[in-house]
């Protein structure tokens, strides 16, 4: 009888877990971190949940059961057109569009579309990591469990947001191009530069914070954001855990759901097919910078030197551009402003990615067991590209580098080493060999936490300890003080005793 009265049970949970309604916040984003949380999204969406997106995107197409809340005035492009990022300091671009990101997101929270869905009824909140904190006033008012979607693998401070722990001393961090194990300088290196992203973070939280209030955004009684962070019930990172590097340890509610955005290639449209066939026995590259770069914002010299090498080619080359025409273009090369990645990565004639090295790029070349010559731009780029080069499935280029010779010499060593081909079909095996798809995962806890009330249960208490009392700092400084105590005390009572001795012998032998 009991079997009996569970089976309904858990059926009647997962029903209501059907019929969930969850909300996804991602107002700050660029357009390929939409195709991440595309991916958890559509996979909700085949489980029959009811999904509300609010992005600066709007999709040709979505499910029946998705419905989007475009914000077109967040749109990245229109962020990123106010700086070029082909010049300047490469590390303060992060830095300078972190320091916007308060205003940013502050516009998003109160745009009217956004506010009336503060009137619907939601089951969940899932709310991207990208510099959305003050989205977390939404989760206050809701009263609802919320989980957080990184684009990126969880390091520095986003470890701790996803409720897990993080060691600079061998953990890897994207702004950084150091293999573990990492030498002394390294070390040294890291673990400043947590200290520096924690303040960087904590700053732009506080801001964050500051003008939501200022605003009339956040209600009065609402407790800060760091307490609120605190509550999130699941992190669902873009990352594969076998093929973390180094491997890092993680809580329950991490969940790895890397490459979720990956498929199998389909067929090229009919033109774009003919135009692949017309390369022939030597096929043709493939050349994007992505979607938050602007490509016509490069330098002259940079697009003369590309033209100048990729029209020397015998391959034909397809080059993501952001307009239609281009002067002087070369007969082998064709343009276009969007693409299938994913279709013309998986096709039989594909020969050499170039790419500037974005995660979701990085981990479609390796599904899709490509090579790429990778010329970062900005942001974890760089990183990304020398560790595919350390790696062994693929080369780096650097901007500044960039003539004709060493491009040329790049594309040849890409094209040619059959070593680098062999490697990238390895982890493509790799990344596919998976005890479960990354939707399922994705999906599975996603209902766990809906099922079970935001799964308090699977929170560890790391997120909430203070620093010193997580490395027990306070432990050791006291049982140091105490041995310390001790011996002082010892050394005391010894010297007493040797004075003792010696002035006792000393007048015994007076006497």
């Amino acid at each position: 009888m009991r079997w009996w009265v569970a089976a309904v049970g858990v059926a009647a949970a997962l029903q209501v877990v059907g019929a969930s309604r969850i909300l996804f916040l991602a107002p700050l984003s660029s357009r390929s971190h939409k195709n991440f949380y595309m991916g958890i999204i559509n996979a909700l969406a085949d489980r029959g949940h009811q999904i509300t997106l609010l992005t600066p995107y709007k999709a040709s197409r979505v499910k029946e059961n998705v419905q989007e809340v475009v914000l077109p005035n967040m749109d990245m492009a229109n962020v990123i057109s106010n700086f070029n990022v082909f010049t300047g300091n490469k590390v303060l671009r992060p830095l300078r569009f972190s320091m916007e990101a308060p205003n940013l997101c502050a516009d998003a929270l109160g745009d009217p579309q956004t506010q009336n869905l503060l009137k619907e009824e939601f089951d969940l909140v899932i709310l991207s990591m990208f510099f959305n904190d003050c989205f977390l006033s939404f989760v206050h008012q809701l009263k609802i469990p919320y989980a957080l979607a990184a684009t990126t693998g969880l390091f520095g401070p986003l470890v701790g947001f996803g409720g897990s722990i993080t060691f600079p001393s061998f953990a890897q961090n994207p702004l950084f191009p150091f293999k573990s194990p990492y030498s002394f300088t390294e070390r040294i290196t890291l673990s400043l530069s947590s200290v520096l992203l924690d303040v960087v973070f904590s700053y732009v939280s506080y801001r964050m914070e500051s003008v939501c209030h200022q605003r009339g955004l956040c209600p009065e009684d609402m407790p800060s954001f760091s307490v609120i962070r605190q509550n999130s019930s699941l992190a669902l990172t873009n990352a594969i855990k076998t093929l973390e590097v180094p491997a890092e340890p993680s809580v329950p509610t991490t969940i790895y759901c890397g490459g979720i955005h990956c498929h199998p290639s389909n067929p090229l449209p009919k033109d774009l097919e003919d135009w692949v066939a017309g390369a022939g026995e030597d096929g043709f590259i493939f050349f994007s910078l992505g979607s938050a770069v602007i490509p016509s914002q490069m330098p002259e010299e940079h697009r003369k030197t590309l033209l100048q090498v990729l029209g020397s080619l015998k391959q034909r080359v397809l080059w993501k551009w952001d307009k239609e025409t281009m002067d002087d273009l070369p007969p082998n090369v064709r343009l276009s402003k969007w693409l299938p990645q994913q279709d013309i990565l998986g096709h039989p004639k594909m020969r050499l990615f170039i790419t500037h090295g974005g995660l979701l790029s990085t981990l479609e070349s390796m599904y899709h067991g490509v090579p790429v010559l990778g010329i970062p731009v900005f942001g974890d780029q760089l990183t990304n590209m020398l560790m595919v080069e350390k790696n062994g499935w693929g080369k780096v280029l650097h901007w500044e580098d960039l003539t004709p010779e060493t491009l040329k010499a790049k594309i040849f060593e890409v094209m040619n080493d059959e070593s680098l081909r062999k490697e990238a079909q390895w982890r493509s095996v790799l990344m596919r060999d998976q005890p479960q798809r990354p939707e399922d995962i994705a999906v599975y806890w996603v209902e766990y936490v809906m099922r079970h009330h935001g799964a308090p249960h699977l929170v560890s208490p790391v997120r909430s300890m203070p620093w010193y009392q997580l490395y027990n700092v306070d432990v050791w400084a006291t049982i140091i003080v105490v041995l310390l105590l001790l011996l002082y005390v010892s050394f005391r009572v010894f010297k007493a005793v040797c004075r003792w001795l010696f002035c006792g012998k000393k007048k015994q032998k007076h006497d």
